[in-house]
């Protein structure tokens, strides 16, 4: 099985390689820039070339290496792009935050498109944790833990690089822990191919890429940890999500020195 995973993630590696110049030019073409921090338009939406990189592999990983979950993985990691993809291209991003996008929902009768996303995404990710939960109090706990983790990565995606290294290291926590129950693997090698453009500030992984990251990063956890871990990181994630909509988790990185190293690391 390891042989057929290191197969696999190979796979992703190259293809996202070749991936990378033609999407980025696509995009580019079809008017899918972006400011970043440094007030630079460049292609936003490039997490699309980490979901075109891994498809192949995803697919046969769910087809002859684990079968329990394929079609349920592959519904939830797309459906997550495609919501992502749809935010980075029609979002109004002058919006900040889920309390923002619901308060114009309930108080003016505004769907965003940040609002859409979070209820699609919060949809199917119910439907999942009810697939894998063994009870009520279960369902709940890994319905939230996989909404939080998603919106996670995506208040990372403000500076280059941030979300990817975020990723490498849960990724490779949870590859090492659990080697033979991961398809991380396979993502983290695409995510690998595509780091240096990421790092150079070359494009933008958008909630297309961020939220597909953060949720292959949530199923991973609901499948493997204990009751205690998750309920545990459970209550992290509420008061990170509660300190975030508060401060700016861009200052609180640049306040810490190691973080502020780790953050600035590789980057140009």
């Amino acid at each position: 099985m390891m042989q057929m995973m290191l197969i696999l993630s190979l796979l992703a590696f190259m293809l996202t390689k070749i991936l990378i110049p033609p999407l980025a030019q696509l995009l580019a073409s079809g008017g899918a820039l972006r400011k970043n921090f440094q007030d630079r338009e460049i292609p936003v939406a490039m997490g699309l070339v980490i979901g075109f990189g891994v498809l192949p592999s995803i697919l046969i990983y769910g087809s002859f290496l684990n079968k329990i979950f394929a079609p349920q993985l592959l519904i939830l990691l797309f459906t997550t792009l495609l919501v992502g993809l749809i935010d980075d291209l029609l979002g109004n991003h002058d919006v900040k935050g889920l309390k923002g996008h619901f308060s114009l929902l309930f108080k003016k009768k505004r769907l965003t498109s940040g609002a859409l996303k979070a209820i699609i995404i919060s949809l199917i990710s119910l439907y999942f944790s009810f697939l894998v939960s063994d009870s009520y109090f279960v369902w709940i706990l890994n319905y939230f833990i996989l909404v939080f983790i998603t919106n996670l990565f995506n208040l990372l995606d403000v500076r280059p690089g941030r979300t990817i290294k975020v990723y490498f290291l849960l990724g490779l926590i949870l590859v090492l822990a659990y080697p033979f129950n991961n398809y991380l693997l396979i993502i983290l090698s695409s995510v690998l191919a595509y780091s240096s453009w990421d790092l150079k500030g070359k494009g933008m992984l958008g909630d297309t890429g961020s939220n597909f990251l953060g949720m292959s990063i949530g199923i991973s956890l609901v499948l493997n940890l204990s009751l205690t871990i998750k309920f545990i990181l459970f209550l992290a994630l509420i008061y990170l999500h509660w300190y975030t909509e508060r401060n700016s988790l861009t200052k609180l990185i640049e306040r810490v020195y190691f973080l502020r190293l780790i953050d600035n690391l590789g980057r140009r």
